[in-house]
């Protein structure tokens, strides 16, 4: 098969799938599970859920999740404006961080690298209460 007939290799799911396992490894010891929410094939999906009584704050489990990804994070108060967090319906927490995209300058082909991360909401109860 000659070059010209070969089809090109999905490298976005390749790449998201591989990241996952540590992502999930990273969610856990925060206190949260991570789920996989979507096809890989533009963004990743991802709802974390608190699964602990005392799972992290919001903010620190995407700087954990941008510091493994891309050996940075954004911090001193800009951190929602730079991981573009808004709160969605059901009382979620949407979290983006840009891996790549395309801004004027740089010409990339491929505008969208990102995972696009929902927290649900965390709710302490009192444990003699729901008894």
């Amino acid at each position: 098969m000659n070059t010209a007939e070969q089809k090109p290799i999905a490298a976005k799911p390749v790449f998201y799938a591989t990241a996952y396992l540590p992502l999930k490894e990273i969610a856990r010891e925060k206190g949260y599970n991570l789920l996989i929410n979507g096809s890989l094939n533009r963004d990743m999906d991802l709802v974390a859920i608190p699964w602990s009584d005392e799972p992290a704050k919001e903010v620190d489990l995407i700087k954990a999740f941008d510091l493994y990804l891309r050996d940075t994070c954004y911090a001193d108060g800009c951190e929602e404006h730079g991981y573009m967090h808004k709160v969605l319906p059901g009382g979620r927490s949407s979290w983006v961080i840009n891996l790549n995209r395309r801004i004027r300058w740089n010409n990339l082909t491929d505008e969208q690298w990102y995972l696009d991360i929902s927290i649900t909401p965390f709710i302490k109860i009192d444990k003699h209460d729901a008894a």
